[in-house]
């Protein structure tokens, strides 16, 4: 990791960006190709979220607590940067220029670097501790990294606030490496006279390497999780055997929990990986606060821990469970019911037809009435009407909705109809409903 060398852009570029910030804050309007895409989209989210533009810097840090919290919750991301900020530490020592690691809402877990900038940097409160998400400092690498999910360089007049304009800043995200999710971001910066293009690449070349970090270590869990897991195989009588990692992930079906799976419309290998959020042991404020799904008990589910540490979950599926699984005779196969379901929950803001779900199904509309029917104990229309009726109690718990949007949102263009139906569904109207659950 070598710190590239400065280079500056334009002076006549900078004055011509200030100009451009000074109208927006003045009119609300912004002059188009004025200022890179990147940046007019992050002023704008800025500007409509409220955040102060004479802002000279990050809120102050955590208190300690909070902050212990935060590293102890960002432990495996920060455990992977050590080496990347171990040698940023050495390398950038004389380079103008910091590097820090954040987590997923921005909040600074570590900076290394050179001691000048460090000092610096604490005037604007780029300390650890602090927080750096566009709502919280306006345009910035950290936050608008974090807005877009992906690599950003954000120089002297590109930055919303006016605190944090003699500053230039280049960072990208940390993602999880099984399932992409973002962890945190790795920045790197410095005074507006240390801008280098080439910041970018080398940010997003350590983030690579603390992805690669995170990998390995997945990856030797996974192969313990999988040696422990063995040693249940020679439990007999069951309707199969899942594992789940650590986040609640399915990693293994043996055959049997496959055909369990599949009876009650589940596939371990589909497009939407299994995962059950309650057995995600990872994050300490959910473990115990989420039920399990109703196709899995908890009396099936134990830890696996090796060395003192928590590897995952077995499940051991009773056989009682696979007999029952298998859906009774004359209802739709558990595969053709899950694509049913799943369409109908992805369209119930719209007037569904019998004959588009039976095509869905890919079975006739006289055949798909019974056999749905068979399936869930309801009609096609019961059941269209029940989900209308779950997806409006959630809309309506955000008060800044309007009735009508609502009903729009779960398929009834006229709000009066939608009334009348969540009244006979609840026995409340919407309004009541909505005051209830505020209260």
């Amino acid at each position: 990791m070598t710190p590239p060398r400065p280079s500056s852009p334009e002076p006549e570029q900078e004055e011509q960006v200030l100009a451009t910030w000074d109208r927006l804050l003045r009119s609300g309007e912004l002059p188009p190709n004025t200022v890179r895409s990147l940046i007019e989209d992050s002023w704008l989210r800025c500007h409509r979220a409220g955040v102060d533009p004479d802002r000279t810097g990050a809120a102050g840090p955590l208190v300690e607590d909070d902050f212990k919290a935060l590293q102890e919750r960002d432990c495996e991301l920060a455990h992977a940067g050590k080496a990347v900020m171990t040698q940023a530490r050495d390398l950038l020592s004389q380079s103008g220029t910091i590097m820090m690691l954040t987590g997923a809402t921005g909040v600074i877990l570590e900076a290394e670097g050179d001691l000048g900038t460090l000092h610096a940097a604490s005037d604007i409160r780029l300390v650890t501790g602090a927080e750096w998400n566009e709502f919280s400092c306006g345009t910035n690498a950290i936050g608008t990294a974090l807005s877009v999910g992906g690599s950003v360089q954000v120089h002297g007049s590109e930055h919303f606030c006016a605190g944090m304009k003699p500053w230039t800043c280049s960072a990208t995200v940390v993602r999880d490496p099984a399932d992409g999710k973002v962890l945190g971001v790795l920045d790197a910066s410095g005074l507006k006279g240390t801008f280098s293009r080439h910041l970018l690449a080398l940010v997003v070349a350590a983030a690579g390497r603390i992805e690669m970090a995170l990998a390995a270590r997945e990856l030797e869990r996974r192969q313990r999780l999988l040696e422990n897991g063995l040693g249940h195989i020679a439990k007999v009588g069951s309707g199969g055997l899942i594992l789940f990692d650590r986040k609640g992930r399915l990693v293994k079906a043996d055959e049997r929990a496959r055909v369990t799976l599949a009876a009650i419309g589940l596939a371990p290998d589909g497009d939407a990986p299994i995962r059950v959020e309650a057995l995600d042991t990872t994050v300490r404020e959910r473990s115990g606060s989420l039920s399990l799904p109703n196709w899995l008990r908890p009396e099936w589910t134990e830890p696996v821990v090796d060395k003192g540490e928590r590897l995952g979950t077995i499940a051991v599926i009773p056989e009682q469970f696979l007999r029952a699984a298998v859906l009774p005779e004359g209802a739709l196969p558990g595969h053709k019911l899950r694509r049913v379901v799943e369409f109908i929950d992805s369209h119930v803001d719209q007037a569904l037809r019998l004959e588009q779900l039976a095509a869905v199904a890919g079975v006739s509309p006289y055949h798909f009435h019974r056999l749905f029917k068979k399936s869930t104990g309801q009609t096609p229309h019961q059941y269209l009407l029940q989900k209308r009726i779950e997806r409006a109690k959630t809309l309506l718990l955000h008060p800044e909705l309007p009735l009508i949007e609502v009903a729009a949102h779960v398929g009834y263009a006229d709000q009066g109809h939608f009334a009348t139906a969540f009244r006979q569904a609840t026995s409340m109207t919407p309004r009541t409903y909505r005051s209830v659950m505020l209260r």
